[in-house]
Parts: C-alpha cells; sequence; structure tokens
C-alpha cells in the first residue's frame, strides 16, 4: 500500500511511514522522560551532564519511570483492550557477592493488563520497543548502548487477572508490588 507524501511529493510505502512514526514517537517518549527525570532531581538549575546523571541511581529510576508513563499512553491511545499498565522490577540476584552493588537494570518491565491479549497489540510492543530500544542507543551511557530491547512487557488478560496466576500473582505481591502507571477511566 502507497501513502503519498505530500511534503516530499514523493509516494512512500505505508510500512516506512509506520516506521518513521514509531521513531519519533519513541524519540519523544525518550525526551519526555529525561526530561521529566531532570525535574524530580533539579539537575537543570545545577547545569549537570547527561552521562553523569545516567549514572547515578536516582536519575536513571526516575527516567525509567518516565519511559514506562510514555509505553503505557502509547499502548492504551492503540488499543481499547489496555485496562491498566504496571511498572515492576524482577526480583534481584541474590547471588551477588556481600557489599558489591549489583549491576542497574536499565530495563522496562512493564504488566499490562487487557481484556484480551491480541496479536496486534504484541506486535504493536515490539515495534516499539525496536524504535526505543535503537533511540536510547544515542543516550551516553552503556547500559542503554549494550541492550538488544528494552521493553519486557507481560500482558495480563482478564482471565489470567481474575485467577491470580502468572504474571497477575505479582500485583497482589506483598514485599515489591509493582505501581500501576496507567489506567482507564
Amino acid at each position: 500500500m502507497m501513502i503519498k507524501d505530500f511534503q516530499r511529493e514523493s509516494a512512500v510505502p505505508h510500512d516506512d511511514v509506520q516506521v518513521l512514526h514509531l521513531e519519533e514517537v519513541a524519540e519523544t517518549i525518550r525526551d519526555d522522560a529525561l526530561a521529566q527525570a531532570r525535574d524530580k532531581i533539579g539537575a537543570l538549575r545545577r547545569g549537570a551532564d547527561l552521562a553523569g546523571l545516567l549514572t547515578r541511581p536516582d536519575f536513571l529510576d526516575y527516567f525509567k519511570h518516565g519511559l514506562a508513563l510514555g509505553v503505557a499512553s502509547v499502548l492504551a491511545a492503540n488499543d481499547q483492550n489496555v485496562r491498566a499498565v504496571y511498572v515492576y522490577e524482577p526480583a534481584l540476584d541474590a547471588g551477588s557477592e556481600a557489599g558489591e552493588d549489583p549491576p542497574r537494570d536499565t530495563g522496562v518491565h512493564l504488566l499490562v493488563r487487557v481484556t484480551t491479549p491480541s496479536a496486534a497489540l504484541e506486535t504493536l510492543i515490539a515495534s516499539l520497543d525496536q524504535a526505543l530500544t535503537a533511540s536510547l542507543k544515542h543516550l551516553p551511557a552503556p547500559g542503554f548502548r549494550q541492550r538488544e530491547s528494552v521493553l519486557d512487557v507481560n500482558l495480563i488478560g482478564d482471565d489470567d487477572f481474575g485467577r491470580g496466576v502468572n504474571y497477575a500473582g505479582l500485583l497482589k505481591g506483598l514485599f515489591a508490588p509493582p505501581l500501576q502507571v496507567w489506567r482507564r477511566a
């Protein structure tokens, strides 16, 4: 399928337009998350450089939360079956040496509650992950440049949610329950 690109006066394949759009969406998510994280720690007033900020655990946590908010908004806007989105941190590796800080996880881990999981939503997630991963590789942080994927999204259907099985069990966790970042009204 071809779509006329009136700004460049040329025909552009439909798939290419979607890829370009996702790249722009990913860059917007990244830039908004960086701005939110800077605001949270007040770095704009101190003029801190981005490379230094990305080594700070507090900044990285705020940044990942901003990424989660952006991804949640995109998923919800594109699929009416999305009911809620939660961010969580997987269990830390108990095998690390005593006194040694575990490496910072630069992945964004989401639980997405949906009425019914769909192939279309999974395709959107995979495409958004590719675009966001490519966008994050431009940051001055090796943790992002080395990643092949930044999103870890698990869909939870209403059936699993009602029974509390699979990833739905995490939603009722006592020690580190996921944080809800978006919910359909």
